[in-house]
């Protein structure tokens, strides 16, 4: 077989083992024992698929890692000291430094895995020091496999692959794998070889297995492997000499559904049913057939605009019932699209508990995690993007924010620091949050490093509010930090990250209190593709401002404009409202006198910003396009372009860019 068709799959299927084995090992770590299986069970795996690629160091590292996993779970080995737990997390470093490697085209014969390999060897040789068995349960073990009733059954197991499995060998060598580990394999149909290989017809096999293991464990195991759709067992057990003389006995294994029955437990029997159902109905599919399919579905939007448009100026009746039955099934189409790309925000929230682990303890700190939301979902292009900025966020919280357990305990708090994650789906968007109850935001501390760094003079220091002050954070270069660390003070960490969340069309606030805690929010965009904007026009142009940074629209008589240390402002309810000039911004002539003037009220992040325009036009669904190498990517004003009914293009206005001014 090409292992260049399959190393995708094997990318993806390798990214969601390691990320299981980082849940299992942290579990373990809080004293979960009943994970050692799991965690057994998936280094089994990474070596089973790392060996069928051919990536040897993977398969070495995994089986050593799968001797010191097997005899723990055998209780001949206690996994108890912190060095053990650390070298266990030393492996999964390695298996993923060893991942990233394949992923940009090479092998995994870079990374040096001996040091680790021989720590292996070595936690095996100490075998038996952590061995609770006592001789008289080891001795009736032995009696009981000596004796005459001792089993040897010898199963005949057909397993029956997905219809749209594309890795026929390697998913047969992954069952091979599993059964291994039960007994001894006497024979393959077809042979082995030929099995591997995947050069074999149709989708099922049969192995012949050697096993005293009882059938609903090897048909479970069986079944975990991915593309398995079905796994049926039948056996002939031998029991001593009477067996030999006696009938044979036929065997048809039971399925995890009618186990749970019999225990009287339907909960479980449907949970089973449900997850099964599940399983032989996903495909796997290239995220660039997504990428291509909702670029499609935005070619459909803007052409049953340009219909629409055309049907209205042609006051044609009879075209309306066709139109809005094209507007309804491309509407189900988009929708439909959209979710196909969403995903659980839980793919960047499993990182953090790791990081967290790993944070605290080079800090010093001791930090109680809090998820919530996991289940919430987002298109995968805001997913792959808001991954760093997170990180950096929760690092920031760590170093900067919660205290040293000395420092909490001496101002009453406990000395364990809390932070929690929080994800919900507010209107069209999804607000991130991250909230510690440590230090807060000193606002003194903030001014004082803005006036040495020159960002502010002493004239200027008390007339600024906290919100203010909070705004020289984001500021490229500024730092609170007395230290640089490796951890965060660098200066070049929340001005990136609120440059990467306004450049997907996000916002992020700050709240603070001293010696209560930061709260950090991150608002963000469902999808970046088709989205709600408000259409308006500047000098005979149309523009589109996105919805969601829109507060409201409202019209302003022009006496009530006033001039405040040279900006623009009025009074908005009771609150001073700062404008821009949409002209005055892009270079236009001044627009001709008007009593009253129209003004969009946006809201990017700390302030809200009243932004003057000739005319509002309306709401209008829109499909972002990239600027592209266009060249006007170079001018900040603008996040990309759309193309309206009636095939003109219209610019869309950045508001982050906006509150800058």
């Amino acid at each position: 077989m090409d292992m260049k068709d399959y190393i995708g799959p094997f990318i993806d299927e390798t990214e969601e083992n390691l990320q299981k084995l980082n849940e299992c090992l942290l579990a373990f770590e809080q004293g979960d024992s009943s994970v050692i299986d799991e965690i057994f069970r998936v280094a089994h795996t990474l070596k089973g698929m790392a060996s069928t690629m051919g990536f040897a160091r993977m398969a070495e590292l995994t089986h050593d890692m799968e001797d010191v996993l097997d005899l723990a779970r055998q209780k001949k080995l206690a996994l108890r000291r912190k060095e053990d737990i650390e070298l266990l997390f030393e492996c999964l470093d390695t298996l993923n430094v060893m991942l990233d490697e394949i992923r940009s085209g090479k092998d995994d014969t870079s990374v040096d895995i001996e040091d680790i390999k021989s720590r292996l060897k070595a936690l095996c040789s100490l075998a038996g020091e952590g061995q609770d068995l006592s001789d008289e349960v080891t001795d009736q073990v032995v009696k009981d496999q000596e004796g005459p009733k001792a089993v040897s059954d010898f199963k005949k197991i057909k397993v029956v692959l997905g219809k749209d499995c594309v890795l026929k060998g390697a998913r047969a060598f992954m069952v091979l794998e599993e059964l291994s580990s039960f007994g001894r394999v006497e024979s393959t149909e077809p042979d082995m070889e030929k099995l591997v290989e995947g050069e074999f017809d149709g989708r099922s096999f049969v192995v012949h297995l050697e096993t005293h293991e009882e059938p609903e464990r090897i048909e479970e195991a069986v079944l975990r492997v991915s593309e398995v759709e079905s796994c049926s067992i039948e056996g002939v057990p031998s029991v001593g000499k009477e067996a030999e003389s006696g009938p044979g006995v036929e065997f048809k294994s039971k399925s995890p559904q009618e186990v749970a029955k019999e225990k009287g437990d339907s909960k479980v029997a449907d949970t089973v049913k449900t997850i099964k159902k599940k399983t032989n109905q996903t495909v796997r599919v290239d995220v660039n057939r997504l990428d291509k399919l909702l670029n499609l579905v935005g070619e459909l939007v803007i052409g049953r605009s340009r219909i629409e448009r055309l049907a209205k100026d042609s006051n044609l009746k009879e075209f309306e019932e066709p139109i809005l039955q094209l507007g309804r099934i491309s509407k189900e189409i988009q929708e439909l699209v959209t979710k196909l790309r969403m995903l659980p925000i839980s793919f960047i929230f499993d990182r953090f508990p790791r990081l967290v682990r790993d944070l605290s303890q080079e800090l010093g700190k001791k930090v109680h995690l809090e998820m919530e939301g996991r289940d919430t979902e987002l298109d995968r292009s805001v997913i792959d993007e808001i991954g760093d900025p997170m990180v950096h966020l929760i690092r920031n919280s760590l170093d900067h924010g919660i205290e040293p357990p000395e420092e909490r305990l001496a101002k009453g708090k406990p000395e364990t620091g809390l932070l929690r994650i929080r994800a919900y789906q507010d209107g069209s968007s999804v607000v991130v949050s991250v909230e510690d109850d440590g230090r807060g935001i000193d606002k003194d501390k903030i001014l004082q490093k803005a006036l040495e760094k020159g960002f502010v003079s002493k004239e200027q220091l008390d007339s600024l509010t906290e919100r203010e002050a909070i705004q020289f954070l984001f500021t490229p270069g500024f730092s609170t930090s007395d230290k640089v660390t490796d951890i965060s003070g660098r200066g070049v960490g929340l001005d990136a990250v609120k440059n990467k969340v306004e450049s997907i069309g996000g916002r992020l606030s700050i709240e603070s209190e001293v010696d209560k805690g930061t709260t950090i929010k991150v608002k963000l965009p469902i999808t970046l593709a088709i989205v709600l904007a408000l259409l308006v026009n500047i000098d005979g142009q149309i523009y589109a401002i996105p919805l969601e940074s829109v507060d409201e629209t409202v019209l302003v008589n022009k006496d009530d404009i006033k001039v405040v240390n040279g900006s623009q402002v009025t009074m908005l309810r009771g609150s001073m409202l700062y404008l821009v000039d949409s002209r005055d911004l892009y270079g236009l002539p001044k627009r001709e006198d008007s009593s009253v003037l129209s003004v969009v009220v946006m809201r990017t992040g700390f302030r809200k910003v009243g932004f003057i325009v000739d005319d509002f036009i309306g709401q209008q669904e829109i499909v972002i396009k990239s600027l592209g190498n266009t060249g006007m990517v170079k001018i900040n004003w603008f996040s990309g372009g759309t193309i309206l009914g009636d095939g003109s293009v219209a610019l869309i206005i950045d508001p982050a860019k906006v509150e800058e001014v």
